[in-house]
């Protein structure tokens, strides 16, 4: 709680006759919202303090200044420049929560200091004629009109002192209040990273236990997979569902199989073997990565009980500083775009030639397949791919479909497209980003199937994030 408007005018009333003519030697700004001054008169030095921050402002006088590490600011240097020398000429409050400083020097136009408390608050230095010269806003600008005491306005809390005693009474009124939530804000910096790596380390947890318990849905593409390829005659082209015999160790009994119409009867069992395959592979790396997870967030648990347990109350004498509101960090530019195959493959589509720079050298893995166009510019289009993995059939139309709807002319009904592994890409010498050669490539021709595209173009997934790490050193 800052002062009320009649303390704050108490307070500059009583210090304006102790402080008339001292000499600014010294100034501090531990942060935006605080001003320090030593002021010297004959046979005494005091610290005044001029705080605008929103549960504390107040004019006050100080024992020891607040400490801090932080480099002088544009502002506190500017402030340095105009102020230190200068003698106070008048202090006083304007409104219910404004304190203006005025401060003199023999043959140089006066400057004043203003102090707008409230949140959010502000402290101004003005020239000759109420010119803005500075702010700890960061932009010089004038005052704000000055607010009105209300004639209803709260007692004061401080006691029946003059002078001085009533600056250090405010000072006790409200410094030990402030001090208290600027500490617990600084607790709250130093244990939020702590709290926040364990919910990240718990929330990734249940996503990888969950992947790790697939092997049910893997098996079920597996048993889908043999049923599909011992009645490979018995499935019609085109069609959405189809009924099979399937045996089992209960007897005989009939399976309705869904299909996807755009896949050919033997598209139809890979798909399957190849979802198996994956979802195995995958719930097997999650079980290895699952016994790390749980490591981690024991170890996270455990710093976060250190630090609630550690002692606060060693921080020395200097106030903690206010914790500065987090900025939200930029999004991150993405230089494909992702589509998916009929299986759910990812399917990497470079956007520009700077993108499709990045995505062929910074993205591609070696081993990834790499495809484009062929004899026209367009997108270079990426298939990630395991080591040692051959790409499906249906996985490579769809990727090849891709490159040619992406490029110059993306609308004929025929093309051609090179396709060969990033690692055989190499950058045009002294070309723009984005022109390339390439080496060991096989060349596809198809004919544009528009279903196939329009199905493409449904499946462009624009959440997807890219990959952690470049392709170097992989």
């Amino acid at each position: 709680m800052a002062l009320r408007p009649l303390e704050l005018r108490d307070v500059a009333a009583a210090l304006d006759r102790e402080l008339a003519g001292a000499v600014v030697q010294k100034i501090w700004a531990p942060w935006s919202e605080r001003l320090e001054l030593e002021l010297r008169q004959p046979g005494r030095t005091t610290r005044l303090r001029i705080s605008v921050e929103g549960q504390g402002g107040r004019l006050s006088i100080i024992d020891a200044r607040t400490v801090t590490a932080e480099k002088p600011s544009p502002w506190l240097l500017r402030l340095r420049k105009e102020l230190v020398g200068r003698r106070v000429a008048h202090l006083a409050t304007p409104g219910g929560r404004e304190v203006r400083l005025e401060l003199v020097r023999p043959g140089s136009p006066a400057r004043t200091v203003v102090a707008e408390l409230g949140t959010p608050g502000a402290l101004l230095l003005l020239g000759e004629a109420e010119r803005p010269l500075a702010s700890s806003e960061g932009r010089a600008r004038p005052p704000r009109p000055p607010s009105l005491v209300p004639e209803n306005a709260p007692p004061s809390r401080l006691p029946p002192v003059e002078g001085l005693a009533l600056g250090r009474a405010a000072e006790e009124l409200l410094g030990a209040q402030e001090e208290a939530a600027h500490r617990a804000a600084a607790r709250r910096a130093r244990l939020q990273p702590l709290r926040a790596r364990v919910q990240r380390l718990v929330r990734t947890r249940e996503k990888v236990r969950a992947e790790a318990a697939r092997d049910a849905e893997a098996e079920e593409h597996r048993r889908l997979g043999e049923l599909l390829r011992h009645h490979h005659p018995e499935i019609p082209r085109g069609a959405a569902t189809v009924r099979l015999t399937e045996w089992t160790e209960a007897g005989e009994r009939q399976v309705d199989v869904p299909l996807d119409p755009a896949l050919t009867p033997r598209a139809q069992v890979d798909r399957h073997f190849h979802l198996y395959r994956r979802l195995s592979r995958g719930s097997a790396l999650a079980r290895e990565r699952l016994v790390q997870l749980d490591q981690e967030v024991v170890a996270a648990e455990q710093a976060l009980r250190e630090a609630e347990a550690a002692d606060e109350g060693e921080t020395g004498s200097a106030e903690a500083r206010p914790v500065p509101a987090r900025r939200k960090a930029p999004a991150v530019h993405r230089p494909y775009r992702v589509f998916h195959s009929a299986d759910g493959h990812p399917i990497w589509v470079g956007r520009a030639g700077a993108d499709n720079d990045a995505l062929t050298f910074q993205i591609a893995r070696p081993h990834h397949l790499w495809l484009h166009a062929r004899g026209v510019p367009g997108a270079h289009v990426v298939v990630p791919l395991d080591r040692k993995e051959e790409v499906p059939p249906e996985v490579l139309l769809d990727a090849a479909h891709l490159a040619l709807h992406h490029a110059r002319g993306g609308g004929a009904s025929r093309g051609e497209v090179a396709w060969t592994r990033a690692r055989l890409v190499r950058r045009v010498k002294g070309g723009p980003p984005g022109q390339v050669t390439y080496s060991g490539e096989k060349v596809l021709s198809i004919r544009v199937e528009p279903g196939r595209v329009e199905r493409l173009q449904r499946s462009r997934d624009v959440e997807a994030k890219p990959p952690r790490g470049g392709r170097r050193g992989v």
